[in-house]
């Protein structure tokens, strides 16, 4: 599958090695382009990532581009890659030791580990000489050992057009000796001759990685694997979606502003109104937005240009995208605030109908809007199926493509209700236009970094359930068995499963937080302005696992709000996060536990109990902090006996603990029962 280009793109000349900085001003590195690297001889694409997947190139911000060869693609188009100067700031870090059981690695319980001069993993930033911390683990879901993937993942954003080097030691088999180096790490290790010629090109860079590795004293001779790769710029991340952003926003202004047409508006004396309790007016429209994309239909591709930017389609340069708004009843008493919802997964707009928004709305008076996320909406999953069930995983590029669109939808949404909706003739007298916020749940969560890092028309947002990146998200969620089913019909071994999704951080960090939400609550892009954030997040939760949660408020450098849990002795407290008792301005993190016990320390996910993924929106408790913040910027821990009776479930063990057992489902399910679900998909 390829972009659609409407100038052909100059041909990029490949040559035999490219060079690069080695990150401290010294000479600089040369680099083999290979298709398959022999330091695993085991399985072509590992380790990954690597820099003898990229060459030269002097137009990139790095001076690198990614290119991935014919056999390490397995039939795949290599389009979605071809524009990255670099590797995922968030990129799962994979190779295979065979034989490698994992039982000297920490895990993701563990971070510590890592930064301990015992660690038998280093994660190393060439520039700085600071160790990284990650988690290290062996893939869970392999079916043999031979398909065991080693796995680290890094538990902060890397820095940008960055050089990192990768490094394992000590890890041994079952009869507990230790892992042989392959003969082309050996030689290269040991200064022996080796059989391929990328060996002897290799020889100046790895005295530069072993003179790194030493330094942290680690012994060379020790180092089983190792090897370096560099981030893509943040410019490779943002470009295409602000570009999109500001183009559109200057199309508009020339087309005399933002137009909208309303559709139907159902009010309570209607037949069809929705609970006219809390509900005064339902609407429904459409607005209209510039198009970037190949079609209006799922499936379509980003149109772009001759310096690999997206371009308005000539022949269709608008399209008309449906919104639906909710004013509550308490909008009649005083103008409501605005919040733009972010809805679930492949879900649609009309999720704001949810029983529990509706009470919210008319409680604490804001209106909410929704438009469905183009690329991830319930329009689009025919098209994501298709893709996947046409054995070119490739072929997914249309989702990563249409959530470009689906976002600029999202800024002109937000933008046109604060300005022309707030006044429009019969509904704007309801719309308090100069407040407006964004609440997103699960994927709405996950996405709402890049709404919130795009836009100035809004100052705070809540994120619920959410985590980054999606490579570490997925295989800890039971929401993508159905997914990865259909990739394992054509890449049924569990390596290929890992590396293509690790490929795939790449292009997904263009429409996800891993390459947004650094600039959230600092160091803003695109001229817009900081932002306060409330994050929550559910203990066990089946759909999005925790250690996403953490890497994204460890990104936005938000405080741990101390929600009781470590003082009932349910919950350990989180790696690199300050806890807090409260908080009078800023972003905060909280976690809330439903009795569940724990999340499986491996890369599964956690089908036991109820699924809390629902739960902690819909608390009373969740929805006083929710206006709180929102309204004043401020973080409290709310858990207490106000819970709405008569439901137990709903009630705190206690004041001030955010623990809800009686909602679990556990039918005496243990933390040996969750963790059990790792040994047995370890098993030979």
């Amino acid at each position: 599958m390829k972009h659609t280009w409407l100038v052909l793109a100059p041909a990029l000349l490949v040559a035999a090695c490219s060079s690069s900085s080695d990150g401290t001003g010294g000479d600089r590195l040369v680099y083999p382009l290979l298709d398959c690297d022999p330091l695993v001889p085991e399985y072509c694409g590992f380790p990954f990532p690597s820099n003898v997947y990229t060459l030269e190139d002097s137009t990139t911000v790095t001076g690198r581009r990614v290119r991935f060869g014919e056999e390490m693609l397995r039939g795949n188009d290599s389009t979605p890659w071809d524009y990255s100067d670099g590797f995922s700031a968030g990129t799962p870090i994979m190779t295979q030791l065979t034989g490698a059981t994992g039982k000297e690695l920490g895990g993701a319980l563990n971070i510590e580990q890592s930064l301990s001069p015992s660690s038998p993993t280093m994660l190393l930033d060439a520039e700085t000489g600071e160790l990284v911390p990650h988690f290290a683990e062996i893939d869970a879901q392999a079916r043999t050992a031979d398909e065991r993937a080693t796995i680290i993942r890094p538990a902060v954003r890397l820095r940008d057009d960055a050089r990192y080097i990768v490094a394992f030691r000590s890890l041994s088999n079952e009869a507990d000796e230790l892992i042989e180096a392959s003969p082309e790490f050996a030689a290269l290790r040991d200064g022996t001759p080796g059989e391929d010629e990328s060996i002897e090109a290799r020889r100046a860079l790895y005295e530069d990685i072993f003179s790194k590795i030493e330094q942290q004293g680690w012994s060379r001779r020790e180092v089983q694997i190792a090897w370096d790769f560099n981030t893509a710029s943040d410019a490779n991340n943002t470009r295409w979606l602000l570009h999109m952003r500001d183009t559109a926003f200057d199309l508009i202004e020339n087309d005399r502003g933002f137009k909208y047409t309303i559709e139907s508006i159902e009010s309570d004396t209607d037949d069809g109104a929705i609970d006219p309790t809390n509900i005064a007016f339902r609407v429904f429209g459409t607005f209209k937005v510039p198009l970037f994309m190949s079609s209006e239909e799922p499936g379509s591709l980003l149109l772009l240009d001759e310096d690999e930017m997206p371009i308005v389609n000539s022949q269709t340069p608008w399209t008309e995208v449906p919104f639906e708004v909710l004013i509550p009843q308490s909008a009649k008493d005083a103008p409501a605030p605005i919040i733009e919802y972010g809805h679930g997964l492949f879900g649609e707009k009309d999720q704001i109908e949810s029983s529990h928004f509706r009470s919210f709305m008319n409680q604490y008076n804001y209106i909410f809007v929704g438009t469905d996320l183009q690329g991830m909406s319930s329009r689009d999953v025919d098209a994501v199926i298709a893709a996947l069930g046409s054995g070119k995983f490739s072929e997914v590029q249309t989702m990563w493509d249409r959530l470009h669109q689906g976002f600029l939808n999202h800024l002109v949404l937000l933008r046109m209700m604060k300005t022309v909706f707030s006044q429009d003739e019969m509904l704007g007298q309801y719309v308090k236009g100069d407040e407006a916020y964004y609440h997103g749940i699960s994927q709405g969560g996950i996405m709402g970094s890049v709404i919130l890092a795009a836009t100035d028309d809004v100052n705070r947002g809540a994120l619920g359930v959410m985590g980054m990146p999606y490579s570490l998200l997925v295989f800890r969620s039971v929401d993508f068995d159905q997914f990865l089913t259909l990739i394992r019909l054509f890449y049924p071994d569990r390596r290929t499963n890992q590396l293509l999704l690790g490929m795939g951080q790449m292009p997904w960090d263009r429409v996800e937080p891993m390459g947004w939400a650094h600039h959230v609550t600092d160091n803003p892009v695109g001229g817009v302005n900081t932002k306060e954030v409330l994050m929550r997040a559910a203990i066990a939760d089946h759909q999005v696992t925790t250690l996403g949660a953490h890497i994204l408020a460890r990104t936005m450098k938000a405080p741990l709000l101390d929600s009781g849990l470590q003082d009932a002795g349910i919950r350990y407290d989180i790696w690199g996060l300050d806890k807090v008792e409260a908080t009078e301005s800023g972003s905060f993190y909280i976690e809330l536990d439903f009795g569940l016990p724990g999340e499986p320390a491996c890369n599964v996910p956690m089908p036991l109990c109820n699924d809390p993924h629902e739960r902690p929106r819909r608390l009373e408790s969740s929805r006083i902090q929710l206006d709180e913040f929102l309204q004043n910027g401020t973080g409290t821990n709310h858990c207490e006996m106000i819970e709405v009776q008569p439901d137990p479930p709903n009630q705190p063990i206690e004041d001030g603990v955010c623990s809800y057992p009686g909602w679990s489902g556990c039918d005496g399910e243990t933390e040996e029962d969750t963790q059990a679900l790792c040994i047995a998909n370890q098993e030979p």
